[in-house]
């Protein structure tokens, strides 16, 4: 069934599949670790702004890393703040952290406010078109104070077989589809939303027309071998991580 992106997150059945997630993965953390060296230079790490937080599954992990005194953190659904604002309740992170409800294209409004943004749990995944994507890693770099670090993750073109071949077998016709090559369809529990997977180069390409500088880009299979450790693609998503500056 196809369904549209925010119905899709307002959805109990699917809200709970992310109260699953409740620690932060060790590739988040070399990100953290990675942008709190970067901006350290600089000073502290405090104002913090979390697109995508969902249910707050990495708001917890983020106030205990960087010791911050200001989170404002967004979801496009009701319900995942809702949901959200409890946890932060449970953690004692509700006097340090706002939640809104809203779409990430709109986050406008503010200049040179964060020294860190964040857009984890692969959210650009559920942003098909290009140019809202582009519009999102924009409004991050406007609300960036100079110097500040953006982190995040997306869904790769490159991991399990049937999904590599995908989309190599479009890249063929990419004369034709252009950027549209990396749209596939997502989601879990019966339900299809619109997607975009991204491409190392793509990714890289994207994030410098945003006008961000010193771009690190990993597959997670490149970041287990930055570890010693191999990487099983039957098992993983292989997802792409990002460290940049502005």
């Amino acid at each position: 069934m196809k369904i549209e992106n925010k119905n899709f997150w307002e959805r109990k059945d699917i809200i709970a599949t992310q109260e699953v997630m409740k620690s932060i993965s060790d590739f988040e953390q070399f990100m953290f670790l990675n942008s709190f060296k970067r901006y350290n230079k600089i000073g502290k790490i405090d104002h913090i702004k979390v697109f995508g937080c969902g249910t707050g599954r990495e708001l917890e992990g983020i106030a205990k890393f960087y010791n911050s005194t200001k989170i404002v953190a967004s979801d496009i659904s009701d319900n995942m703040i809702e949901k959200c604002n409890k946890n932060l309740k449970e953690w004692n992170l509700d006097s340090i952290t706002k939640t809104i409800v809203g779409d990430a294209k709109d986050f406008n409004k503010v200049n040179n406010e964060f020294q860190l943004v964040t857009i984890l749990n692969s959210m650009l995944t559920y942003v098909p078109l290009r140019k809202d994507r582009l519009m999102i890693f924009k409004n991050a770099h406007q609300i960036l104070v100079q110097d500040g670090v953006l982190i995040g993750t997306v869904h790769n073109q490159i991991g399990v077989f049937m999904k590599t071949m995908y989309f190599k077998f479009r890249g063929l016709f990419s004369f034709l589809l252009g950027d549209r090559v990396g749209n596939r369809d997502t989601g879990f529990k019966g339900f299809k939303v619109s997607g975009y997977y991204y491409t190392k180069k793509g990714l890289i390409k994207d994030l410098e027309e945003s006008g961000f500088r010193d771009i690190e880009v990993y597959s997670i299979e490149e970041f287990q071998a930055l570890n010693g450790c191999g990487y099983d693609r039957k098992k993983g998503y292989n997802n792409l991580i990002f460290i940049v500056s502005k």
